[in-house]
């Protein structure tokens, strides 16, 4: 497999953890829906409905087990658990019982903590945290402040990082959350407020401003004003980590019930052990069944209120479901954070998340007054999960399909790659860790979107550059600036946009590239191994240039196979991104290109007197200079990369 293939097998990896619930806001529907939304589910009807759906992906998709709630006009309509918790025990996914890892869902809890502190006037959305976390220093790149509002949105401008440090299989390794945010600070790489850019970091720094205001641990604060007063009795931010943690760990009787998690690994499902995320828990460290997500789905559509709690007035339920940001007009957009989409034409409300092993998803349709909740234990539930929640809506509330407009008259201008805003830019995870998406037309002239490994068409809908996913209907808008040159690509998650970018920026092109380079060096080296018998440079200086040249290319080539080598075992196992990166033997593919780079240049140095040796042929000297040439390049290409940053 290419190096650039397994850069795209890693990056989509990484996303699949991150779980964003995704989907686009319509602009209406012409069916008749008076009185959809009061109509009942029957309880038989759907039990059987998803027993179907679940029962048939779960073999084919490789999953050990699913949990899965959905209530309705404040009921819980159905709970149940399918499959197994641990295979080698037997022991059966109960959904009253069962406890799931459900990854960024937590995030709904982190902000709807926020939100209390808000409506107690505790808390301003529009304060720069630094004046409350005063000894956490951020070393920002804008003088601009840094909101609540925005970490709302995923736009204080962080880069993402995740490789070595999100996730953790060690419990004596987990760090406090302010000591994981003072490790692993990323980097803000735009002005806060404008493009967004997912970002668990983020969500933490909301957590530790609840935390602070509040005076409870994150853990201690969950349990007393959100996880307690709903009855969520079966739910944790805790993990089983050790005696270096200050607050206390998951309790045994809760640990005992947490289901395994499992990977496909040689054509069988292997459990992966305990995940910690308490370092970051605010963006992800919940324990929780399928039951008691139900009460929280309930809550949040009935205006904050679960029987007699009251978790928010009714008036700030309210503005926390309100779209309070887009990337552009007519795009889903982020409520105070849940993530907005259409589904089967209905606005929805929502979260994904994932774990190494577990994959998850929450939404709710206000309209209907409905809530789902699906997680998986196994890294095949992302397909699973996949178009689940729209087949139950377009089952028991269908709508009219989404208007279809004309071909756009020069569909060609869209053509191109993007790049996604999530993502790094200052650590060598940028050479793994990228969400391309490339769109291109096929044979009848239709434009196709090919991104995460999928390909899909993209049909035409009302207005400039808009358009709709063929599959799933979720729309796409191509954003053009004063020119009228086209320059990003919104896509259905409103928590990033794909910045379109040419040869040089890609990182396809550049892997690609750095293929390319490494057979032209081998070339090299062959050459040199058997070409002694031809004529030696007569001045010491292009004598040392061609020394230099050929120590540089074995460099590269030895650089190369290093990294490869790092390489080869995560696209494998999906665990080690973030356990074991990064690998000895990709640590020192970085330290023998910083080799290759002094060489390189020391070789470009002495280019001239080799271009005026006169004891080589004309043909020597130029594929000398082409060799040197390349050599350089491939400097800058790994330097663009951040090859020379050293992790850990």
């Amino acid at each position: 497999m290419p190096l650039w293939r397994r850069g795209v097998l890693v990056g989509l990896l990484l996303w699949l953890w991150a779980g964003m619930a995704t989907g686009a806001v319509g602009g209406g529907q012409d069916l008749e829906r008076q009185g959809l939304e009061r109509q009942a589910i029957e309880r038989q009807d759907l039990e059987a409905f998803v027993d179907g759906y679940v029962t048939a992906r779960m073999e084919a998709e490789h999953v050990a087990g699913v949990t899965v709630s959905v209530v309705k006009d404040d009921e819980l309509v159905m709970a149940k658990g399918y499959g197994f918790a641990d295979l080698e025990a037997g022991r059966p996914v109960v959904a009253g019982r069962t406890l799931f890892r459900p990854g960024s869902i937590s995030k709904l809890f982190t902000w709807t903590a926020v939100m209390q502190l808000v409506e107690q006037g505790r808390l301003d959305l529009d304060t720069d945290i630094r004046e409350i976390l005063t000894d956490l220093p951020l070393a920002t790149r804008y003088p601009a402040p840094i909101t609540l509002r925005q970490l709302m949105a995923h736009t204080p401008g962080f880069e993402d990082t995740a490789m070595g440090h999100l996730f953790e299989d060690d419990p004596d390794a987990v760090l406090s959350l302010r000591d994981y945010l003072r490790r692993h600070a990323p980097a803000q790489v735009r002005a806060p407020g404008t493009w967004p850019a997912y970002s668990n970091y983020g969500v933490a720094l909301a957590g530790l401003v609840v935390a602070e205001v509040s005076g409870l641990s994150w853990e201690a604060y969950a349990e007393r004003h959100l996880l307690g007063p709903l009855g969520m009795r079966d739910s944790t931010f805790r993990e089983p980590w050790g005696p270096q943690r200050e607050q206390a760990p998951m309790a045994p009787a809760l640990r005992e019930r947490v289901s395994e998690g499992y990977q496909w690994v040689g054509g069988a499902l292997q459990p992966g052990g305990f995940t910690f995320v308490g370092g970051i828990g605010p963006a992800g460290s919940l324990s929780t069944t399928a039951t008691d997500m139900a009460r929280f789905m309930r809550a949040h559509l009935n205006e904050g209120r679960l029987g007699d709690v009251a978790l928010l007035a009714p008036d700030t339920a309210r503005e926390m479901q309100r779209t309070h940001y887009r990337v552009t007009p007519g795009q889903p957009g982020m409520a105070h954070g849940f993530v907005e989409s259409e589904i089967a034409g209905y606005r929805a409300i929502g979260h994904g998340g994932g774990t190494v092993h577990f994959v998850s998803d929450l939404q709710l349709i206000p309209e209907l007054e409905l809530g789902v909740f699906i997680s998986t234990n196994s890294n095949g539930g992302q397909a699973l999960i996949r178009g689940f929640v729209e087949a139950l809506v377009h089952r028991y509330f269908p709508t009219d399909p989404p208007v279809v407009a004309a071909a756009p008259d020069d569909p060609a201008r869209y053509a191109g790659d993007y790049l996604s805003t999530r993502r790094p830019y200052t650590t060598v995870e940028a050479l793994l860790n990228h969400d391309m998406a490339s769109v291109h037309l096929d044979r009848d002239g239709e434009l196709v979107l090919s991104r995460r490994g999928r390909q899909v068409r993209l049909v035409p809908a009302p207005g400039e550059g808009h358009f709709r996913q063929a599959d799933s209907q979720e729309s796409l808008r191509f954003l053009t600036d004063d020119d009228g040159a086209v320059t990003h690509l919104a896509v259905p998650e409103p928590v990033m946009v794909m910045e379109r970018v040419g040869p040089l920026a890609n990182p396809r092109w550049r892997l690609a590239f750095l293929g390319l380079a490494v057979a032209v060096f081998v070339g090299t080296l062959v050459v040199a191994l058997f070409g002694w018998g031809r004529p030696a440079a007569r001045r010491p200086a292009a004598r040392w240039g061609g020394r230099l040249t050929v120590l540089a290319a074995g460099l590269w080539v030895v650089s190369m196979g290093l990294a490869l080598a790092g390489i080869l075992p995560i696209t494998r196992d999906v665990g080690l991104v973030f356990f074991g990166f990064p690998p000895p033997p990709f640590v020192a593919a970085q330290v023998v290109a910083m080799l290759a780079g002094a060489v390189s240049l020391g070789a470009l140095a002495l280019l001239m007197p080799v271009l005026g040796e006169k004891g080589w042929s004309r043909g020597r000297r130029l594929r000398h200079a082409g060799v040197v040439v390349l050599l350089a390049v491939t400097l800058v290409t790994v330097w663009r990369f951040n090859g020379f940053v050293l992790m850990g």
